[in-house]
């Protein structure tokens, strides 16, 4: 008797890789925001629990628009 599974492997690796990449984005976004320089109070708190409450969007929201670029020191 053979037991075919219900779900095609393809498809457990698919969803495997996405839920790593989620992880990796999301711990990079809350490490990011963390080594942040914020000049307003609670920059950091606000970022964190953005990344945090909605991971994927805050993630992206924080790569496109939070993220300050560090001008090279001379």
């Amino acid at each position: 008797m053979d037991i075919e599974p219900t779900v095609p492997i393809g498809v457990d690796i698919a969803l495997a890789a996405m839920v790593v990449a989620w992880a990796i984005l999301t711990v990079t976004a809350v490490v990011s925001v963390l080594r942040a320089d914020h000049d307003r109070w609670g920059g950091k708190f606000w970022w964190s629990a953005l990344v945090v409450a909605l991971p994927i969007l805050g993630a992206l929201a924080w790569f496109a628009f939070g993220a300050r670029r560090r001008e090279p020191v001379r």
